[in-house]
């Protein structure tokens, strides 16, 4: 049984919430190494909090893999929160090895993988860098998949003269499970992790030549919902961990989890796991193997409200509604025009396509389910009306499907965050990603029978991958594709360095405010400034604003 079941999904659908998470792996052949501090005569040994870790050099990139900014979450530690990690007299000797990923299951095989001792962060800096901006990527995969390791490659935005940071965090049950007998017994040990890991930047990242005044935490899908979680926390304002923040395909899942409905879950995993007395629950669940966890698990989890706690005491839509949240923050915003077409895709490439209208209807009201308690959508009116809105689709039930997809969960929330935030008066940007021929993130490459176009994840590439394996996998003119990612580029790492993207030297697109009533267009071959009212029509966004409801 799941601990988090707020967004529909299906069995194949949401190995997903990450295709961003991607099952590739870009690591690189690294080699060097050395002593000396980084304001001494070899930069690649750094002096931290714990003590010195020592790093290796890859083409004129400082880079240190496997970092521990927590104690294992092993033993009394697994389902509590962080601890720091112990202080060492020896040198921490890095490679080009990553730290272990945190127990998932494989998206591939479905096998267990990785280990409980998984709280390690990556930095990536230049050879020189003093006082450089810092951005810190947070993973998506629906909070159960994915790791800040080999997925991902930040050298060109390094090249730009940022120093990148990526980490791991606890998933599924083991990183969100709610139960009385915890400490926290709202779970959300994810969402402490990585404020630990951003606490550890805070205090460490001058030592690699990074502001520890100027960073931006960045992330896409359950890494950009974990982005506006940290938005609307208060503990993480109060300890003022980041100052900007960019948020790809993020804004799924607003209202959360209520604490009463986790703890709920949460008991009932644990009673299925044998841990029936609430006076032994806690030990018992420490006791298990990680195998129990993972058997358990569904295929996403979310994190949860409780509001007798400052890490998140308000659902991200209702700490928006109060203007309970950080307003001195920079946001960058956006969202893919094809997100759902990565899910319907999922179900097709793991055996079950749609194959007539009545499927598409069941799949609809599938996906509309998790809401009929508390919205009484009428799926049927709505599964009509989106076969009229793909009128002339080659395949049109999974052209619909998709359509709810994208247009639902993340179009409109993305469009009505931003305007949130605008109305704050923050320096606000939001984007609109439409390159159709953008490479699938998922690894091998599978056929399916409907364009996926500009669909979930399909940005990340642009951004964090080497230009090599973006060129074997997009399907257009690889000019166009170089073009774009160069502008995509240029717009995060100037974002990142003064709150604005636009470049100084004037070449890429002028990027307007939200506040302006515009977006800006991500396609190839180069990127365009808009009037938002072209992606409220696309995406139907004053349709569900008043959807049709089964009402008494």
């Amino acid at each position: 049984m799941s601990t988090a079941r707020l967004t529909p999904t299906t069995a194949s659908t949401l190995k997903l919430l990450s295709v961003a998470v991607a099952a590739l792996t870009l690591s690189a052949c690294l080699s060097g190494g050395g002593g000396g501090r980084a304001d001494g005569p070899n930069p690649l040994a750094i002096e931290t909090s714990e003590g010195k870790v020592v790093g290796i050099s890859n083409d004129g990139i400082r880079v240190f893999r496997g970092i521990p900014y927590a104690a294992p979450p092993v033993g009394d530690l697994r389902l509590a929160p962080p601890q720091p990690p112990a202080s060492r007299s020896e040198t921490l000797r890095l490679s080009e090895e990553f730290g272990n990923s945190c127990p998932q299951s494989d998206l591939t095989t479905g096998q267990q993988v990785g280990n409980e001792d998984c709280l390690y962060l990556n930095v990536y800096a230049p050879a020189e860098a003093e006082d450089l901006p810092v951005m810190v990527w947070i993973h998506g995969g629906a909070f159960v998949f994915g790791n800040g390791g080999g997925e991902y490659d930040p050298t060109r935005l390094v090249e730009q003269d940022v120093i990148v940071v990526t980490l791991n965090y606890r998933l599924g049950n083991l990183g969100f499970l709610a139960h009385p007998a915890l400490e926290s017994d709202a779970g959300n040990f994810a969402l402490m992790d990585q404020q630990l890991a951003l606490a550890w930047v805070k205090e460490n990242i001058a030592a690699f030549g990074g502001d520890p005044a100027n960073v931006t935490i960045f992330g896409e899908s359950a890494g950009g919902h974990s982005v506006m979680s940290h938005i609307v926390s208060p503990r993480a304002e109060e300890a003022d961990l980041f100052q900007r923040a960019i948020v790809q395909s993020g804004s799924y899942a607003p209202f959360q989890m209520p604490k009463a409905t986790a703890q709920f879950l949460g008991t009932s995993v644990a009673n299925g796991l044998g841990c029936t007395d609430p006076e032994t629950a806690a030990s018992c669940l420490r006791s298990l193997p990680v195998s129990a966890f993972l058997a358990a698990q569904g295929s996403q989890s979310i994190p949860v409200v409780d509001p007798d706690d400052d890490l998140l005491p308000k659902s991200i839509q209702q700490a928006l509604a109060d203007g309970d949240f950080n307003s001195s923050l920079d946001i960058m915003i956006g969202s893919n025009q094809n997100e759902g077409t990565l899910f319907v895709a999922l179900d097709e490439v793991g055996g079950d396509p749609i194959d007539d209208e009545a499927e598409y209807r069941e799949r609809v009201a599938e996906f509309f389910q998790p809401y009929q308690a508390s919205i009484p959508f009428d799926d049927d009116q709505i599964a009509t009306d989106y076969l009229d809105f793909v009128d002339g689709a080659a395949k049109p039930f999974e052209a619909a499907l998709s359509g709810i997809w994208t247009d639902f969960m993340f179009a409109c929330n993305a469009y009505s965050q931003a305007s949130t935030f605008a109305g704050a008066s923050m320096n606000t940007f939001q984007y609109w990603f439409r390159d159709e021929d953008a490479p699938w993130t998922l690894v091998p490459p599978f056929a399916v029978s409907f364009p996926l176009g500009a669909t979930h994840a399909g940005e990340i590439p642009y951004v964090l991958y080497p230009q090599a394996i973006m060129e074997q996998r997009y399907t257009g003119d690889p000019d166009d594709l170089n073009s774009l990612a160069g502008e995509m580029v240029d717009y995060w790492t100037q974002f990142a360095k003064t709150g604005d993207p636009n470049t100084t030297d004037g070449v890429a697109a002028a990027w307007q405010q939200a506040a302006t009533g515009n977006l800006l267009t991500l396609d190839v071959p180069n990127a365009s400034n808009a009037n938002t009212l072209g992606f409220l029509g696309y995406h139907h966004c004053s349709y569900w604003a008043d959807p049709p409801l089964v009402l008494p």
